[in-house]
This record gives structure tokens, C-alpha cells and sequence, in this order.
């Protein structure tokens, strides 16, 4: 059992996605291994879902793997590994649960020893993107997830900043005021359609409907230019005062960042703006990169 390798999981609302990763060689060892699952399930199937997808994930790489890793939607006590998630129609049946504990009981015997750990998704996108991305040629940077929701996290020296003088409680920005409501509000997917909306009259289900119009349509290009200043005017600040090397971003609104990557620039003066090099991978990257000790 070579204690170099982490398996980083991807725990996501209808499906888990798993990787083997060399944490020395900050590279991937594995393909991905996804596993489906009805996050309203009790929370025996919820459990064997996660035992199986790990032990599918071993069985494509060739040998126990004993450090695990798992990008967990919050509220989560990460430290301890206890699911506090209730109120929000996923994965209510695990209230309380130590998750760590209850998996490994299911677990093949030769991985009873397994080490658990756990890190929210935006955190574990922002250690990943340091660890082995876009942001791995700088000493610290703040990488947001721009989606339906705003994700945030700052690394500094290969680990999570959240130094009280530098950044916000926990990283997180999403809660943070910004024009009258929440950052979340203002540049998740819902600002987007909100926008273009108002403008055209016109209702889209989501950002990359707008992104599409944008080839024949002015008005979702303006909707994007209008989308890129506003991120640059509330980043900057928070950008001076962690006194991060660059900002990386990704998320799915990121995927259409030629849209808006100008007008942010703009409001961010020197900081390099760097886009996710990982995407859909930096999850269970960054995760496994916990054991980066």
C-alpha cells in the first residue's frame, strides 16, 4: 500500500466522481471512476454507494489505496467529519453521522486502516488549481467557482488561507454584501439570466444560453461585459487585502470567460487572472491534495 497515493472524491447531488492521485508527483494515476446515486436515499444506500465507489476506484488502480478524500457539500464539520447537512433535500439522512467511520465499516478488510479527510468543493477547486492547475506558478492565490452558486477559496504556501487579517471567514465570499444583496446573488448563474432578462424580456434556463446568443445577440455580450466589471469591482479589494500573486477562476460560467475576462482585468489593475487548467477534475484533485504534508 503506497502511501504516496489519495483517492479524491467528487461528492456531488446525483453522482460521486473519483480519481487515483500521486500527491509527490502531483499527477493523476487513475481514470475517473463516476458512480450514480439519489442523494434523498436513506442513508444505508447513500453509504454503500460511497463504499462502492471507492472500491471500484482501487480496483481500477491496482491496489489498496489507503488515504481518502472527499469534496463534501456543506454544512459539514470537515474537521471531524460530520455531516451536518439538513434543510436543503440532499443527503439529509446522513445528519449527525460520522462519515469517516460509517464507510470504512464497509469497506474491504485490507483498507480498515483507510485515513479520511474532507474539504468543501470550492476549497478543494482553489488547493487544486495551486497544487497542480493554473495557479501553481504563484506562492498564493484566491480562486472563485462562478456557477449556480459563487465558491471562493485562498491557498498560500500549498495550504488553505484563512488568516482573519487576510480573508473572510472560512475563505468564503459567496455571503459577503455587494449591491444591496449577497455576492451570491450577483454573480452566480441567477445574475446572468436575471440580466438578460430584464434586457430582452427574454427567459433562458441558464448562463451558456446566453453565452450562445452572444455570436448574433448584443445585448448577451452586454449582459457578459457588465458581468465582468462588477466581478472586477468587488474582487479587487479582497484581492489587496489577502495579498495573493494572481485569481484564478472556474465553474462553468468560467467556460465562457472570453465573454468577460477583458472588463475583469480592467478593474483588477496587475493581478494576473488565470482560468482553471482542471475544471471538472479540480475537485477531486484538490481533495487528495489534503495529504500534500
Amino acid at each position: 500500500m503506497k502511501s504516496n497515493y489519495a483517492i479524491g472524491i467528487d461528492v456531488g447531488g446525483t453522482h460521486l466522481c473519483s480519481i487515483v492521485v500521486d500527491i509527490l508527483g502531483r499527477e493523476l494515476c487513475s481514470a475517473s471512476v463516476t458512480t450514480p446515486l439519489d442523494s434523498n436515499a436513506p442513508v444505508a444506500e447513500i453509504l454503500s454507494c460511497f463504499a462502492d465507489n471507492i472500491a471500484r476506484t482501487v480496483k481500477a488502480f491496482g491496489e489498496p489505496v489507503r488515504k481518502i478524500a472527499m469534496a463534501f457539500p456543506g454544512p459539514f464539520d470537515y474537521g471531524r467529519g460530520i455531516s451536518l447537512i439538513r434543510g436543503v433535500e440532499k443527503y439529509e439522512s446522513l445528519y449527525g453521522l460520522n462519515v469517516a467511520e460509517s464507510i470504512r465499516g464497509r469497506l474491504p478488510q485490507r483498507m480498515a486502516e483507510a485515513e479520511f479527510r474532507f474539504l468543501n468543493d470550492a476549497a478543494s477547486f482553489a488547493l487544486a488549481e495551486s497544487f497542480c492547475g493554473a495557479g501553481q506558478a504563484f506562492s498564493s492565490i484566491m480562486a472563485v467557482t462562478l456557477g449556480t452558486g459563487f465558491g471562493s477559496g485562498f491557498v498560500r504556501d500549498g495550504h488553505l488561507d484563512t488568516n482573519p487579517e487576510r480573508v473572510p471567514l472560512r475563505g468564503e465570499v459567496w455571503c459577503l454584501p455587494f449591491e444591496g444583496t449577497i455576492a451570491d446573488n450577483g454573480f452566480s448563474t441567477r445574475w446572468i439570466v436575471r440580466r438578460y432578462r430584464e434586457l430582452t424580456g427574454k427567459t433562458v434556463p441558464g448562463a451558456r444560453e446566453v453565452a450562445e446568443a452572444s455570436e448574433t445577440d448584443p445585448v448577451a455580450r452586454e449582459v457578459f461585459t457588465e458581468y465582468g466589471t462588477r466581478l472586477g469591482t468587488f474582487l479587487h479589494p479582497l484581492l489587496e487585502r489577502s495579498g495573493v500573486q494572481a485569481l484564478v477562476i472556474g465553474g462553468n460560467i468560467a467556460r465562457s470567460c472570453h465573454l468577460f475576462l477583458e472588463p475583469l482585468k480592467a478593474r483588477l489593475g496587475s493581478v494576473p487572472v488565470r482560468v482553471s487548467s482542471l475544471f471538472d477534475q479540480a475537485a477531486m484533485i484538490g481533495a487528495a491534495s489534503l495529504f500534500n504534508e
